[in-house]
């Protein structure tokens, strides 16, 4: 059971701080895709592409799996394209 608890207090920490984190701070990475921390009070990591984003986890030392990752609608509600997406 003390996994399981202390899964649920992170859980609910970042589900708390995720709640209250600033739009304007949001706007900043908008079309991308955001690394929230695990604890949801900052964002760790942006890119173009979740592939991106959790190379850039790995290079800055940090787990992906213990991230959150979000992506951040652009103005006209979509994502960065990258070529790796192209058809």
């Amino acid at each position: 059971m003390l996994v399981e608890d202390s899964y649920l207090e992170r859980l609910r920490a970042f589900l708390a701080n995720r709640a209250v984190f600033p739009a304007e701070e949001l706007g900043k990475y908008a079309g991308k895709w955001v690394a929230f921390s695990p604890d949801g009070t900052r964002v760790a990591a942006s890119a173009a592409s979740p592939d991106l984003l959790e190379d850039l986890l790995r290079a800055s030392g940090q787990d992906p799996a213990l991230c959150v990752i979000e992506g951040i609608p652009g103005e006209d509600g979509l994502f960065a394209q990258t070529d790796e997406g192209a058809a």
